[in-house]
């Protein structure tokens, strides 16, 4: 697992401990992706926080770059306008581990630069997490 974005320049500045955080929860995820996306990142979240990273998870709305490869189920659910997905942020680099689900060819884990990140989406948030949900 590379912490690369395929067919890009960035490279993430994490150090050891990040990645191997990181690692341990992909690693979890396995192939599973579609609808994942929410319950994924706050578990990366929680367990980057608990190694003493400051990360925080994103909600993301309107998917901007083209995704004709997208899980069939969300292209038959709603335009890409009206999508909804969720990453976690810790510094600089955003981590997705459940991209493959618009972009089956991504890699995995998923790291691209928070600046690239939000050139893709309409919207991004930092909602309120533990308000409603405890995983």
């Amino acid at each position: 697992m590379g912490f690369r974005a395929p067919g890009s320049a960035y490279v993430s500045g994490m150090g050891t401990s990040e990645k191997r955080i990181i690692r341990s929860r992909a690693a979890k995820v396995g192939e599973l992706s579609y609808n994942l996306c929410h319950e994924t990142s706050f578990k990366l979240m929680d367990d980057l926080q608990s190694g003493g990273f400051a990360a925080q998870m994103l909600r993301c709305s309107g998917l901007k770059t083209d995704a004709p490869d997208a899980d069939d189920r969300w292209i038959q659910l709603a335009p890409q306008s009206l999508w909804t997905h969720f990453v976690v942020r810790i510094g600089e680099d955003v981590i997705d581990l459940t991209r493959r689900q618009f972009f089956p060819r991504s890699g995995f884990p998923f790291v691209q630069s928070y600046r690239a990140f939000e050139a893709e989406w309409t919207s991004v948030i930092v909602p309120e997490l533990r308000s409603y949900m405890m995983v």
